[in-house]
Protein backbone atom coordinates (compact mmCIF):
# COMPACT_ATOMS: atom_id res chain seq x y z
CA UNK A 1 0.00 0.00 0.00
CA UNK A 2 2.80 2.42 0.86
CA UNK A 3 4.40 1.75 -2.53
CA UNK A 4 1.06 2.45 -4.24
CA UNK A 5 0.81 5.76 -2.36
CA UNK A 6 4.40 6.73 -3.15
CA UNK A 7 4.01 5.93 -6.84
CA UNK A 8 0.87 8.07 -7.20
CA UNK A 9 1.95 10.96 -4.98
CA UNK A 10 5.57 11.14 -6.19
CA UNK A 11 6.36 8.86 -9.14
CA UNK A 12 3.51 9.77 -11.44
CA UNK A 13 3.94 13.48 -10.77
CA UNK A 14 7.68 13.24 -11.43
CA UNK A 15 6.92 11.77 -14.85
CA UNK A 16 4.32 14.46 -15.54
CA UNK A 17 6.63 17.35 -14.60
CA UNK A 18 9.39 15.84 -16.74
CA UNK A 19 6.98 15.87 -19.69
CA UNK A 20 5.52 19.38 -19.42
CA UNK A 21 7.70 21.40 -17.05
CA UNK A 22 7.15 23.56 -13.98
CA UNK A 23 3.75 23.63 -12.23
CA UNK A 24 4.54 26.66 -10.07
CA UNK A 25 1.59 29.03 -9.76
CA UNK A 26 -0.59 27.07 -12.21
CA UNK A 27 -4.31 26.34 -12.01
CA UNK A 28 -4.63 22.62 -12.73
CA UNK A 29 -7.53 20.26 -13.40
CA UNK A 30 -6.97 16.63 -12.40
CA UNK A 31 -9.48 15.00 -14.73
CA UNK A 32 -10.68 11.65 -13.40
CA UNK A 33 -8.91 12.18 -10.10
CA UNK A 34 -10.08 8.97 -8.39
CA UNK A 35 -8.35 8.63 -5.01
CA UNK A 36 -6.86 12.15 -5.35
CA UNK A 37 -3.36 10.98 -4.41
CA UNK A 38 -2.05 12.49 -7.64
CA UNK A 39 -4.13 15.61 -7.02
CA UNK A 40 -2.14 16.24 -3.84
CA UNK A 41 1.05 15.37 -5.68
CA UNK A 42 0.33 18.10 -8.22
CA UNK A 43 -0.34 20.59 -5.43
CA UNK A 44 2.97 19.64 -3.80
CA UNK A 45 4.83 20.93 -6.88
CA UNK A 46 3.77 24.53 -6.34
CA UNK A 47 0.47 24.65 -8.20
CA UNK A 48 -1.74 27.53 -7.10
CA UNK A 49 -4.89 25.39 -7.23
CA UNK A 50 -5.66 21.78 -8.18
CA UNK A 51 -9.26 20.71 -8.74
CA UNK A 52 -9.94 16.98 -8.75
CA UNK A 53 -12.86 16.13 -11.05
CA UNK A 54 -14.56 12.74 -11.19
CA UNK A 55 -17.89 11.06 -11.86
CA UNK A 56 -17.89 9.66 -8.33
CA UNK A 57 -17.62 12.07 -5.42
CA UNK A 58 -13.93 12.50 -4.53
CA UNK A 59 -12.99 12.80 -0.85
CA UNK A 60 -9.91 15.01 -0.35
CA UNK A 61 -9.86 14.48 3.42
CA UNK A 62 -9.86 10.70 3.08
CA UNK A 63 -7.09 11.03 0.49
CA UNK A 64 -5.08 13.20 2.86
CA UNK A 65 -5.35 10.58 5.61
CA UNK A 66 -4.17 7.90 3.16
CA UNK A 67 -1.14 10.02 2.32
CA UNK A 68 -0.29 10.80 5.93
CA UNK A 69 -0.72 7.15 6.95
CA UNK A 70 1.41 6.16 3.94
CA UNK A 71 4.36 8.22 5.13
CA UNK A 72 3.70 11.63 3.59
CA UNK A 73 2.67 14.00 6.40
CA UNK A 74 3.75 16.96 4.24
CA UNK A 75 0.57 16.51 2.19
CA UNK A 76 -1.31 18.35 4.94
CA UNK A 77 0.48 21.52 3.82
CA UNK A 78 -1.39 21.41 0.51
CA UNK A 79 -4.96 20.79 1.70
CA UNK A 80 -6.02 24.40 1.05
CA UNK A 81 -4.92 24.14 -2.60
CA UNK A 82 -6.97 21.01 -3.31
CA UNK A 83 -10.68 20.98 -4.22
CA UNK A 84 -12.95 18.11 -5.26
CA UNK A 85 -15.78 18.36 -7.79
CA UNK A 86 -18.16 15.69 -9.09
CA UNK A 87 -19.67 15.85 -12.60
CA UNK A 88 -21.63 13.86 -15.20
CA UNK A 89 -18.64 12.67 -17.23
CA UNK A 90 -19.29 15.06 -20.10
CA UNK A 91 -20.00 18.71 -19.26
CA UNK A 92 -17.32 20.14 -16.99
CA UNK A 93 -18.75 22.67 -14.50
CA UNK A 94 -16.16 25.36 -15.22
CA UNK A 95 -16.09 28.52 -17.35
CA UNK A 96 -14.21 28.76 -20.63
CA UNK A 97 -10.42 29.17 -20.47
CA UNK A 98 -10.32 28.39 -16.73
CA UNK A 99 -7.21 26.16 -16.44
CA UNK A 100 -3.55 26.46 -17.33
CA UNK A 101 -3.02 22.70 -17.28
CA UNK A 102 -5.21 19.61 -17.49
CA UNK A 103 -3.83 16.34 -16.14
CA UNK A 104 -5.57 13.09 -17.12
CA UNK A 105 -3.87 9.84 -16.07
CA UNK A 106 -5.33 6.39 -16.70
CA UNK A 107 -8.82 7.70 -17.43
CA UNK A 108 -9.45 8.08 -21.15
CA UNK A 109 -9.69 4.32 -21.78
CA UNK A 110 -12.82 4.35 -19.57
CA UNK A 111 -14.53 7.42 -21.04
CA UNK A 112 -17.86 6.71 -22.74
CA UNK A 113 -17.86 9.75 -25.06
CA UNK A 114 -14.25 10.59 -25.90
CA UNK A 115 -14.98 13.37 -28.45
CA UNK A 116 -17.23 15.15 -25.93
CA UNK A 117 -14.55 15.03 -23.22
CA UNK A 118 -11.86 16.27 -25.61
CA UNK A 119 -14.12 19.16 -26.61
CA UNK A 120 -14.57 20.07 -22.94
CA UNK A 121 -10.83 19.82 -22.30
CA UNK A 122 -10.25 22.29 -25.10
CA UNK A 123 -13.00 24.61 -23.89
CA UNK A 124 -11.82 24.91 -20.28
CA UNK A 125 -8.14 25.31 -21.21
CA UNK A 126 -6.84 28.85 -21.59
CA UNK A 127 -5.21 29.76 -24.91
CA UNK A 128 -1.69 28.36 -24.77
CA UNK A 129 -2.69 25.93 -22.04
CA UNK A 130 -1.63 22.29 -22.10
CA UNK A 131 -3.37 18.98 -21.48
CA UNK A 132 -1.44 15.81 -20.66
CA UNK A 133 -3.29 12.53 -21.25
CA UNK A 134 -1.74 9.23 -20.18
CA UNK A 135 -3.40 6.00 -21.31
CA UNK A 136 -2.25 2.52 -20.38
CA UNK A 137 -3.47 0.20 -21.69
CA UNK A 138 -5.35 0.59 -24.93
CA UNK A 139 -7.95 -2.15 -25.28
CA UNK A 140 -6.64 -4.35 -28.11
CA UNK A 141 -3.12 -4.62 -26.73
CA UNK A 142 -1.86 -7.54 -24.67
CA UNK A 143 -2.56 -5.62 -21.44
CA UNK A 144 -5.86 -4.17 -22.64
CA UNK A 145 -8.22 -5.99 -20.30
CA UNK A 146 -6.49 -4.71 -17.11
CA UNK A 147 -6.58 -8.42 -16.14
CA UNK A 148 -3.73 -9.83 -18.23
CA UNK A 149 -1.59 -10.64 -15.18
CA UNK A 150 -4.27 -13.06 -13.97
CA UNK A 151 -5.39 -14.70 -17.22
CA UNK A 152 -3.13 -17.38 -18.75
CA UNK A 153 -4.51 -16.93 -22.29
CA UNK A 154 -2.78 -14.15 -24.29
CA UNK A 155 -5.23 -11.57 -25.67
CA UNK A 156 -8.09 -13.40 -23.94
CA UNK A 157 -10.21 -10.25 -23.94
CA UNK A 158 -10.24 -10.37 -27.76
CA UNK A 159 -11.30 -14.03 -27.95
CA UNK A 160 -13.48 -14.55 -24.85
CA UNK A 161 -16.80 -12.96 -23.98
CA UNK A 162 -17.52 -11.36 -20.61
CA UNK A 163 -18.87 -14.55 -19.05
CA UNK A 164 -15.79 -16.55 -20.07
CA UNK A 165 -13.46 -13.83 -18.81
CA UNK A 166 -15.19 -13.82 -15.46
CA UNK A 167 -14.92 -17.60 -15.19
CA UNK A 168 -11.17 -17.48 -15.83
CA UNK A 169 -10.43 -14.85 -13.21
CA UNK A 170 -12.75 -16.49 -10.67
CA UNK A 171 -10.37 -19.45 -10.86
CA UNK A 172 -7.01 -17.73 -11.23
CA UNK A 173 -7.61 -14.93 -8.70
CA UNK A 174 -7.37 -17.53 -5.94
CA UNK A 175 -4.33 -19.28 -7.43
CA UNK A 176 -1.98 -16.29 -7.31
CA UNK A 177 -0.49 -14.66 -4.22
CA UNK A 178 0.46 -11.17 -5.43
CA UNK A 179 -2.89 -9.34 -5.28
CA UNK A 180 -5.77 -10.05 -2.91
CA UNK A 181 -8.56 -11.91 -4.80
CA UNK A 182 -11.11 -9.30 -3.69
CA UNK A 183 -9.07 -6.61 -5.45
CA UNK A 184 -9.12 -8.59 -8.69
CA UNK A 185 -12.74 -9.74 -8.56
CA UNK A 186 -14.01 -6.40 -7.28
CA UNK A 187 -12.05 -3.31 -8.30
CA UNK A 188 -10.14 -4.68 -11.29
CA UNK A 189 -13.17 -6.48 -12.72
CA UNK A 190 -15.15 -3.24 -12.56
CA UNK A 191 -12.31 -1.49 -14.39
CA UNK A 192 -12.57 -4.10 -17.15
CA UNK A 193 -16.33 -3.62 -17.47
CA UNK A 194 -15.99 0.14 -18.05
CA UNK A 195 -13.39 -0.06 -20.85
CA UNK A 196 -14.42 1.79 -24.01
CA UNK A 197 -12.49 -0.57 -26.35
CA UNK A 198 -10.48 2.26 -27.89
CA UNK A 199 -7.16 1.91 -29.69
CA UNK A 200 -4.45 4.56 -30.01
CA UNK A 201 -5.48 5.04 -33.65
CA UNK A 202 -9.08 5.76 -32.66
CA UNK A 203 -7.95 8.24 -30.04
CA UNK A 204 -5.61 9.90 -32.54
CA UNK A 205 -8.51 10.50 -34.93
CA UNK A 206 -10.60 12.04 -32.15
CA UNK A 207 -7.74 14.29 -31.05
CA UNK A 208 -7.25 15.54 -34.60
CA UNK A 209 -10.97 16.21 -34.97
CA UNK A 210 -10.98 18.22 -31.72
CA UNK A 211 -8.73 20.84 -33.31
CA UNK A 212 -5.91 21.42 -30.81
CA UNK A 213 -3.10 23.64 -32.08
CA UNK A 214 -0.41 21.01 -31.38
CA UNK A 215 -0.45 17.34 -30.41
CA UNK A 216 2.72 15.56 -29.32
CA UNK A 217 2.72 11.78 -28.89
CA UNK A 218 4.79 9.10 -27.20
CA UNK A 219 3.68 5.53 -27.91
CA UNK A 220 4.25 2.80 -25.32
CA UNK A 221 5.04 -0.69 -26.58
CA UNK A 222 6.74 -3.82 -25.30
CA UNK A 223 7.94 -7.03 -26.84
CA UNK A 224 5.18 -9.63 -27.33
CA UNK A 225 4.92 -12.99 -29.01
CA UNK A 226 2.09 -12.53 -31.51
CA UNK A 227 2.10 -16.13 -32.71
CA UNK A 228 -1.23 -16.80 -30.97
CA UNK A 229 -2.73 -13.35 -31.43
CA UNK A 230 -6.24 -13.53 -32.88
CA UNK A 231 -6.66 -12.68 -36.58
CA UNK A 232 -8.39 -9.56 -37.82
CA UNK A 233 -6.42 -6.94 -35.86
CA UNK A 234 -3.83 -4.44 -37.06
CA UNK A 235 -0.29 -4.62 -35.71
CA UNK A 236 -0.74 -1.16 -34.14
CA UNK A 237 -3.79 -2.37 -32.22
CA UNK A 238 -1.95 -5.36 -30.77
CA UNK A 239 1.38 -3.65 -30.09
CA UNK A 240 0.59 -0.08 -29.00
CA UNK A 241 -0.05 -0.70 -25.33
CA UNK A 242 -0.41 2.94 -24.28
CA UNK A 243 0.32 6.55 -25.12
CA UNK A 244 1.33 9.87 -23.62
CA UNK A 245 -0.32 12.77 -25.42
CA UNK A 246 0.45 16.45 -24.89
CA UNK A 247 -2.17 18.79 -26.32
CA UNK A 248 -1.88 22.55 -26.68
CA UNK A 249 -4.80 24.88 -27.18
Amino acid sequence: MNEWVRNHYVGVVDEFVAAIGCLEGKRILDLGCGEMLMTYGLASRGAEQVIGLDITTPDPDKSLKTLVDGGFPDADNFRDRVTAVVYDGKSMPFPDAHFDIIFCWGVMEHVADVPAVLAEIKRVLRTGGVAFIKVFPWFHSYFGSHLSDFIPVPFAHLTHDRTAMRAIIEKTAHEQSVVHPNMILGHMWKEYLTLNRYSADMFYRDVKAAGFSRDIWTLISRQHDLTDAPPGYELSQLMVSGSDTILYK
